[in-house]
């Protein structure tokens, strides 16, 4: 259809500066822009704003995360699984992204704890292509 699009569109209007930064490092990476923008968002470290309203917000979704999934599993032992293949791909993807950001919440908060993130693991998405992740996704 005209004027419709598969994907979402994501913008955000950086400074001068930044704008000069992302464009150099898009260019020195080999990668067009907006899949450096894409690997950067998605492989780099999260810092969370220790505001009580953010880890609430995180402790939420944690908590809706659990209550459905124990529907789910209620549903699937009693044999009445009520999600469309459609409503099940949107949960998964919804999941899988909470997930994996929760993850990657706490490993970036692990100073918190006197520890260290994981080395080993420090890098385990950039394994992952994205392709692959779309089609998890899918």
């Amino acid at each position: 259809m005209p004027g419709k699009h598969k994907n979402a569109t994501i913008s955000f209007r950086p400074s001068d500066w930044q704008r000069a930064l992302i464009e150099e490092r898009a260019a020195l990476s080999g990668h067009p822009k907006k899949d450096f923008i894409a690997r950067s968002c998605i492989y780099s470290n999260i810092v969370v704003v220790g505001k009580q309203e953010n880890i609430k917000r995180i402790v939420d979704s944690l908590q809706e995360m659990q209550y459905v999934m124990r529907e789910i599993a209620g549903q699937l032992e009693s044999g009445d699984f009520s999600l469309s293949g459609d409503s099940y791909q949107e949960l998964r993807q919804d999941y899988l992204a909470l997930v994996v950001t929760v993850v990657d919440i706490i490993d970036g908060a692990a100073y918190l704890f006197d520890k260290t993130p994981d080395k080993d693991n420090q890098h385990w998405k950039a394994d992952l292509e994205l392709e692959q992740f779309r089609r998890i996704l899918e």
